[in-house]
C-alpha cells in the first residue's frame, strides 16, 4: 500500500531494498498463511481465494479493472495482485526482516483492520476538536 506523506519520513532511506529483499526472501508470493498467490498475478477472487484469470478471459480480451458477469448472477472484478509490506507492529521505523511480511493487499488491509479503525477514529475525533476552536 502506499506510503502516505505524512508517514515517509518514518521509513528509513533504504526502504525500497528493505522491501525488495522481503520480496526476494518471500518468494515474491503472499506470506499470509494459506494464501501463497504471487506479485502480479492477474485473476480474480472466488470464495475467498484467489483464482487466476482463465485462459477462455485472457483470451476474450479481459483485462484488469473488467467486472464480468457469472453464469450463477454474480459478478467477478479482474484484478491484478500486489504484494505489500506489513509491520506486524504498526511501526515503519520497525524494519527487522521478523517484524516484516509480504502480504497481498487483501490480506494487508484484513491484518491493518482494527489499526485502521482506531486510527480513523483519532482522525476524525482531532478533526471535530479542530471544528470547536473555529465555529
Amino acid at each position: 500500500m502506499p506510503i502516505r506523506p505524512e508517514n515517509r519520513d518514518r521509513y528509513p532511506a533504504d526502504w525500497k531494498a528493505i522491501r525488495q529483499r522481503i520480496l526476494a526472501r518471500a518468494g515474491h508470493r503472499c506470506e499470509f498463511p494459506g494464501c501463497g498467490v504471487f506479485h502480479r498475478s492477474i485473476g480474480y477472487w472466488r470464495a475467498d481465494r484467489f483464482v487466476p484469470m482463465p485462459r477462455v478471459l485472457s483470451e476474450g480480451g479481459a483485462k484488469v479493472g473488467d467486472e464480468i458477469a457469472c453464469a450463477d448472477g454474480s459478478t467477478i472484478k479482474i484484478i491484478m495482485i500486489v504484494l505489500t509490506i506489513a509491520h506486524l507492529d504498526h511501526q515503519p521505523e520497525n524494519c527487522d526482516p521478523a517484524n516484516l511480511r509480504a502480504w497481498c493487499q487483501r490480506h494487508h488491509l484484513r491484518y491493518d483492520a482494527e489499526h485502521h479503525a482506531q486510527t480513523a477514529y483519532r482522525t476524525r475525533r482531532a478533526g471535530r476538536a479542530i471544528g470547536d476552536l473555529f465555529p
